[in-house]
């Protein structure tokens, strides 16, 4: 427990000259000549404290302007960039553990560690918070911002460009053969009609279960549901097994065994679609492949 007695209102602070001096530090930065190298106009020591951003982080900056990522970073259940963070520091999103690093700048994402957050913009520490994208295109979005706010335009125009011609070849414009996808993840948790799940869902031509029940966000549905769903393609998500965990125990009930005998069962990463990144498009291009060959065998009458 921490017990440093807080000044009273009025007294002098050790936060007042370090307030000064960061205001200092931002009005000489302003003054600077549009001409002035990158290293010196833009963020060289750039932490992220949140899975989502860590992954974009990791696509646009030069690996030796990264102070650090989160540590889910390095965890390959959820993190695309697991076996690429090797050698980077990993942070816990604890505030003193940031400053230590002296970034001047931190990205992150709208949920999680908010008190740290809150303490780093009121010390003065550039912050820049990423949305959640809720659609493929909103990727695009993010990685636009974060390129202009890291000096890497090019890099983002690039890597859009990439992603926009690998998104119009995956997606599927067919409105009448939209055979039904279930997510049946953790505790019977499934898609909805919207978000970034459902968005990657449609593009591939199929359909969720929030299309055929009416429910926009994602919920938790059922084993009964999940039975008269009758599946075409079924994903039963990570299973979280490690004692004490019993969020996936629906896994072994016998519903999901008889649902399973009819639906094709498919195993997309958690690390392609938890986050809006560019690895979203390989759980896109993995249902399509899964579609197309669905809507082959039902035209050849198998």
């Amino acid at each position: 427990m921490n017990n440093t007695k807080l000044p009273t209102q009025g007294a002098p602070t050790r936060r007042a000259p370090l307030r000064r001096a960061r205001r200092w530090a931002l009005a000489a930065a302003l003054l600077l000549p549009l001409s002035a190298p990158a290293s010196e106009r833009f963020p060289q020591r750039i932490a992220s404290i949140n899975v989502c951003t860590d992954q974009l982080v990791m696509s646009l900056a030069p690996r030796q302007r990264i102070a650090s990522l989160s540590y889910i970073a390095a965890d390959a259940r959820t993190s695309s960039i697991a076996s690429q963070v090797e050698g980077i520091h990993l942070n816990h999103g604890i505030a003193e553990e940031i400053i230590a690093l002296t970034p001047d700048l931190v990205v992150t994402g709208p949920f999680g560690f908010r008190p740290t957050v809150s303490l780093l913009r009121r010390l003065g520490y550039a912050v820049l918070e990423l949305p959640m994208a809720d659609t493929l295109e909103e990727i695009e979005d993010n990685l636009r911002t974060l390129g202009a706010a890291l000096g890497t335009d090019e890099r983002a125009s690039q890597l859009i460009d990439e992603f926009d011609r690998r998104l119009d070849r995956l997606s599927v414009d067919d409105k009448h053969q939209r055979p039904l996808f279930v997510n049946y993840d953790a505790n019977g948790w499934t898609t909805g009609q919207t978000g970034l799940l459902a968005d990657i869902v449609h593009r591939a031509g199929l359909s969720t279960p929030g299309d055929r029940l009416g429910f926009t966000q994602s919920t938790r549905i059922s084993l009964e549901a999940l039975l008269l769903l009758r599946p075409a393609l079924i994903d039963l998500g990570y299973p979280w097994d490690d004692p004490p965990a019993l969020a996936s125990e629906q896994r072994r009930h016998p519903v999901v065994r008889a649902v399973m005998r009819e639906a094709k069962a498919l195993e997309i990463p958690d690390s392609a679609w938890l986050c809006g990144t560019l690895h979203s498009l390989d759980a896109l291009e993995q249902l399509r492949n899964a579609r197309d060959a669905l809507v082959r065998g039902t035209e050849n009458g198998a």
